[in-house]
């Protein structure tokens, strides 16, 4: 079993409670933790919490991470995190370590094996390279949904935390880098949804609640799962196409967010151009609500 940590901001777009589902149920992998970042973190915690009670791992290791940016940048809080859920006040969670040391120590304790998702803001990840330098070389991937590197976007991880992404596009860890590129090609709808609502133990209804609450808040009748899109990417990577390559993260302020890709054979980021759409989505699907 291959060991994974994720780090979210789980609680405000819905796809990060999907890509939570999809690491818990997708055979081969092993969630080892969850570690919360951007604002209100430990909300996020204990929401992560209920979900993984829902889950039948009401013990997995849930860690509230950093709250503010390194960039100093307004955090992004809609209001609607937590709006629905029921059992969060009761929800527990661990407070005596910090997200830096839990990443640490689980690095350490699968040395060369540990595979970190990234779905949020880079604040922890940015924040366990400075202070612990060795995590950079106990780690043997970070996968991440962030940036664009074929369209001429910002994408909100990113520009959430400006100067946490330099930090981690320039350490040198293998990245695998999945963008606005490819996960704006996948929509997902009501047909997706008739699926998603019958999932047991109370999950269903209470991730239908969730995604319909977002897609009142963006005005639509559907959504993009872009963060589950990079969890695939971790046991399907053969359906995306790739580009190695460096990046550089934009700071100007007019610009802030947006990613220069430099192809390089020798760069430390594998960055998703393209996708079997069609594979992609039967098998997200299959794999969050068999």
């Amino acid at each position: 079993m291959r060991p994974v940590i994720l780090d979210t901001d789980i609680g405000t777009d819905v796809d990060d409670l999907l890509a939570l589902i999809f690491l818990a149920k997708a055979p081969g992998l092993h969630l080892e933790g969850v570690t919360t970042v951007h604002g209100d973190t430990l909300l996020r915690a204990r929401l992560t919490r209920v979900v993984c009670q829902k889950l039948g791992i009401p013990d997995l290791p849930i860690v509230p991470g950093i709250k503010e940016s390194r960039s100093g940048h307004q955090i992004f809080w809609p209001g609607q995190e937590g709006c629905g859920i029921r059992g969060l006040e009761e929800a527990s969670v661990e407070t005596s370590i910090s997200a830096p040391q839990f990443l640490l120590d689980r690095s350490k304790r699968y040395a060369g094996k540990l595979e970190v998702l990234a779905i949020g803001p880079l604040t922890n990840i940015a924040e366990t390279i400075l202070t612990f330098p060795e995590f950079k070389s106990c780690i043997k991937r970070l996968y991440l949904m962030g940036g664009a590197y074929w369209k001429d976007l910002r994408e909100h991880n990113i520009e959430m935390d400006v100067a946490a992404a330099t930090i981690v596009f320039e350490s040198d860890i293998p990245i695998t880098a999945i963008g606005l590129d490819v996960t704006l090609k996948i929509w997902w709808t009501e047909k997706h949804l008739e699926r998603l609502r019958t999932l047991p133990d109370g999950l269903g209804p209470m991730l239908e609640d969730q995604i319909r609450g977002w897609w009142r808040f963006l005005k639509t009748q559907g959504n993009h799962p872009h963060d589950p899109l990079a969890a695939l990417a971790i046991v399907h990577p053969e359906l995306f196409s790739f580009t190695t390559c460096e990046i550089t993260v934009n700071k100007d302020k007019d610009q802030a967010g947006k990613v220069t890709r430099r192809d390089n054979p020798s760069g430390n980021v594998l960055a998703a151009s393209d996708l079997n759409v069609a594979e992609a989505d039967r098998l997200l699907l299959n794999y969050i609500a068999p």
